[in-house]
């Protein structure tokens, strides 16, 4: 059943800090846009936004504001994620909206970065990063089913490298 939703970047539920996650300023790679919440990840020094085929098991930071414009010599903000990090997050199966159901729980994932939107990728679980901890239809079960696609889920960033 698809949802009513449109999917949007991961929203912060919980951090380790009482302070929230570490802003910095840095450099971002060169010819790259993306959306506030979008995941990304560490390149030859640079920051860049995790895609569909870079940076999926990588992901360790959350940009801070949005980029419209291609970068070019950039310093942009991001804030660095911490272990133990909670994010509420939509779902899909590489690059196809999915539905996450009370199998996925306590199972971990990759990311994938579509059209500007970082999701829970439940078909990649080759280097996972994000452990499914809760459902949006056990924690929100008036707006949300186990088969909405995309599906909605809290997860735990629990770094393995």
């Amino acid at each position: 059943m698809a949802s009513n939703f449109t999917a949007v970047n991961p929203k912060v539920i919980s951090t380790p800090s009482p302070q929230g996650l570490p802003l910095r300023q840095l450099l971002a790679e060169d010819s790259k846009t993306w959306k506030k919440g979008e995941l990304g990840y560490f390149t030859s020094g640079t920051v860049a936004p995790v895609s569909s085929t870079t940076g999926s098991s990588e992901a360790k930071l959350i940009f801070a504001e949005d980029q419209d414009v291609s970068t070019s010599a950039s310093t942009v903000w991001v804030r660095l994620l911490q272990p133990e990090t909670r994010l509420e997050i939509y779902v899909a199966n590489s690059t196809s909206d999915a539905a996450i159901g009370v199998a996925n729980l306590g199972d971990a994932y990759e990311v994938i970065g579509t059209s500007n939107v970082t999701y829970l990728d439940v078909g990649a679980t080759t280097t996972p990063n994000f452990e499914v901890e809760k459902l949006a239809a056990d924690y929100e079960p008036e707006r949300n089913a186990t088969a909405d696609t995309p599906g909605k889920c809290i997860v735990v960033y629990r770094p393995i490298a």
